[in-house]
């Protein structure tokens, strides 16, 4: 009995061993069967890409980092979606991504905007910043950051290149006036504020939003309380220069100012369709109008595509960008950041906008009133101008 109990636990132990070495032959069978059939890294490829890498190591004519040619490899595989919006950022861009995102940065610490001839202009010196100390101006034309062009590249993607590790330092080349300049900088920290607010003639508040980061939500409410206790009675969104960024930030917002309404709509590959709404909890309840133009894109775009398709307020300005997808961002072991565009999103009336932009309900093309050489004054601003007359309409 004892030896028939014994074989029976023997028997037992070396099935399950059987078992368990079958399991483990049929999960390297499968790894290694997706990585030799993997789509893209081919044995083919792979045969080709080492040649390539020999004929670098063999002829370059300069010393080669092996690290900086696998990091191309990377940025490759995702520049070959010729997708825009798509870009992979090495361990040492992602510094400058994740900064954006948090709002907290280090780097040039100036807002820049690009027109639609590509050149990119500042448009605002941060006080404290290493533009400052510099003495970049609004208005200077960016030319270049080391040897990047900024007219070449999207503004999110040259910006990068000024941001960096505090302490650090590149070469901006810069046109003030009719002179040419090329200056070192040394990179600092700044804590940039993406909500600026101020009470214009009349009891009107004005609340400019550059981006929409993790800090914009926060900031909106203590600006909008700020105004209703000084006894603000209509409010200007300003977005002319506002680019985007987290879409989640930007619906918060709109929470806070909207009705029970659907706010967007975004469509992704493989998942269900996400509907983000308003409740009825909080909502600005006065006239609003919203400042737009060709810089206004994005999670941007999603804030004027609200307002207008909810009837919640007045578009003034000009054609909006028209970037009508989302990405979504991955950081790597190393990391280093992946953002995909991963999906396209729909104004409440079912529309996406991108390539096509959302049109104002009143198309009014910038002018300047004042002295151009002087300090900015809100109230030389004839969009600003026209959008109070629209709140006063209403009042």
């Amino acid at each position: 009995m004892y030896d028939d109990k014994r074989m029976y636990k023997k028997g037992l132990l070396t099935g399950f061993l059987i078992a368990l070495a079958i399991f483990i032959l049929i999960i390297i069978g499968i790894l290694f069967f997706a990585y030799r059939n993997s789509a893209v890294l081919t044995p083919k490829v792979k045969s080709k890409i080492n040649y390539l890498t020999q004929i670098i190591e063999d002829t370059y004519y300069e010393d080669v980092d092996v690290n900086e040619l696998r990091e191309g490899l990377y940025a490759g595989l995702v520049e070959g979606l010729h997708d825009k919006y798509s870009v992979y950022y090495s361990p040492k861009e992602a510094t400058s991504f994740t900064s954006y995102i948090s709002g907290e940065f280090c780097g040039l610490g100036a807002a820049l905007t690009k027109d639609a001839t590509g050149q990119v202009t500042v448009y605002k010196v941060y006080a404290g910043s290493a533009a400052e100390e510099i003495g970049l101006k609004t208005g200077d034309i960016i030319v270049a950051a080391d040897d990047k062009i900024a007219s070449e590249m999207e503004l999110q993607d040259f910006t990068s290149v000024t941001r960096g590790e505090e302490g650090n330092t590149f070469t901006l080349t810069y046109k003030s006036g009719d002179a040419e300049k090329k200056v070192t900088v040394t990179r600092k920290k700044v804590d940039i504020p993406s909500v600026s607010h101020k009470m214009l003639p009349g009891n009107i508040g004005y609340i400019e939003i550059s981006d929409f980061t993790k800090k914009t939500h926060e900031e909106y409410v203590s600006a909008i309380n700020d105004l209703k206790e000084q006894g603000a009675k209509g409010i200007i969104f300003d977005l002319r220069f506002n680019g985007g960024g987290l879409v989640e930030t930007a619906v918060s917002v709109l929470d806070e100012i909207l009705p029970k309404c659907n706010i967007v709509s975004v469509q992704m590959k493989n998942k269900v369709d996400q509907i983000y709404t308003s409740d009825d909890e909080k909502r600005l309840d006065m006239p609003i109008a919203v400042l737009v133009s060709g810089r206004t894109a994005s999670a941007a775009e999603i804030f004027a595509g609200a307002v207008k398709d909810n009837n919640a307020g007045t578009l003034i300005g000009d054609k909006t960008y028209g970037k009508g997808v989302v990405q979504s961002s991955a950081t790597l072991e190393d990391g280093s950041v992946v953002s995909i565009t991963s999906g396209k999103y729909f104004t409440p009336s079912g529309e996406c906008i991108n390539e096509k932009g959302i049109e104002p309900d009143i198309e009014l093309d910038f002018e300047y009133l004042g002295d151009e050489d002087a300090e900015y004054d809100e109230m030389k601003d004839n969009q600003i101008l026209n959008a109070i007359e629209v709140i006063n309409s209403k009042l």
